[in-house]
């Protein structure tokens, strides 16, 4: 007999490893499997069926979410008619909680049961969402070692399977340039490029000032077109040594001496590829306001949260200035005994983020719900 998934990510990182999964599914599955995808390019790579693009939504902040309000309701009748239609067996349901949990409460009243992969953050955000989960969900799958227990204590089927991050880092070796080179990593949507570039190409002028020997990689990130970043390195990088890195970013990346990133998941990217780094962000003022009223963490970058001290310096909003990050820089490339303080860290991150093969046993916890 045929069974039924459906797979519902949201975001670029939801997209890629939502591929992961539907790939590992399919591989460790002993009868015949159909599975339904929603997501972006990665999910549309392994042939899901009635697919649906819900990663081209790319929003930054709670200002960005309100315009797009229209177009999430659509995309939600969208979903659920699918779902109704097709009557899976099972929907796995993907990080992007803001979305996914409005869809938890129409899916679980057509009594069809869910596994949520790579969970809320409820220990960062909106910490109420666990009762939502316990209400809605059969089972969580957290990627972070000391999720498990906050999902314990509220009496939430839980499976702590590693992060599948860590699986895409194994096997990438770095491109190491002659002299010293900064990775610029400044997001993955508009609104973040936009606001952050100009701090960026601040800092990496200021930079060049102290170290003249200095080069620097700007990573493209893969949701965005070329044609985008051309007109911030026209108007902010001309004069610089700097490279548009469009393929083999991960190469680039652990080649660098030092990374400067946009808080999110890069920042656990660049902690595993073994790179030093400097967290920042800067929102709208509104946006600044409500995350700041509303966040529960100490600190924003993931490898910090990890650890639980501020091992890699962090510049939010209003710190986030040309003059503070590249001091700041300039300290980390200069300074070997921080240097090696970091790289240590950086190993600790590792084991904490648990053994290969994070994907591989989501999906198998995937198959035993089914």
């Amino acid at each position: 007999m045929t069974r039924k998934i459906y797979v519902i990510a949201g975001e670029a990182s939801g997209d890629l490893h939502g591929s992961s999964l539907i790939n590992e599914i399919r591989a460790q599955s002993t009868q015949p499997v159909e599975i339904y995808g929603v997501g972006g390019g990665k999910i549309r790579e392994t042939g899901a069926l009635s697919f649906y693009d819900l990663a081209r939504f790319h929003v930054t902040g709670f200002t960005d979410v309100i315009k797009r309000l229209p177009q999430y309701t659509k995309a939600k009748k969208i979903i659920l008619d699918g779902i109704k239609k097709t009557r899976p067996d099972l929907v796995v349901l993907i990080d992007n909680p803001g979305f996914n949990l409005h869809l938890a409460q129409k899916i679980h009243a057509l009594s069809i049961p869910i596994v949520y992969y790579i969970a809320p953050q409820v220990w960062a955000w909106a910490p109420k969402r666990i009762l939502k989960i316990k209400a809605y969900v059969k089972k969580v799958l957290v990627v972070f070692e000391f999720e498990k227990k906050i999902y314990e204590e509220n009496h939430v089927p839980v499976v702590w399977v590693g992060h599948p991050i860590k699986d895409l880092m194994s096997g990438v070796h770095e491109k190491k340039p002659a002299g010293k080179t900064i990775a610029l990593l400044p997001g993955s949507r508009k609104g973040e490029l936009k606001m952050l570039f100009p701090v960026l190409a601040g800092a990496a002028r200021k930079i060049m000032e102290k170290i003249p020997s200095v080069d620097f990689a700007l990573i493209k990130a893969p949701t965005l077109s070329r044609k985008f970043y051309e007109r911030f390195i026209k108007e902010e990088l001309r004069g610089l040594r700097c490279t548009l890195v469009e393929e083999d970013s991960y190469a680039a990346i652990k080649g660098s001496d030092l990374a400067i990133v946009c808080s999110g998941t890069a920042t656990l990217e660049c902690a595993l590829l073994g790179v030093p780094m400097i967290v920042t962000n800067k929102g709208t003022f509104l946006t600044y306001l409500i995350a700041k009223n509303l966040a529960k963490v100490k600190y924003l970058g993931l490898p910090n949260l990890i650890l639980g001290k501020e091992s890699f310096p962090e510049f939010l909003q209003y710190d986030a200035t040309p003059e503070k990050i590249s001091g700041m820089a300039v300290k980390i490339l200069t300074d070997k005994r921080l240097q090696q303080t970091m790289k240590k860290d950086l190993e600790e991150v590792s084991r904490k983020l648990g053994d290969l093969g994070a994907t591989r046993r989501a999906a198998q916890e995937v198959l035993i719900a089914l």
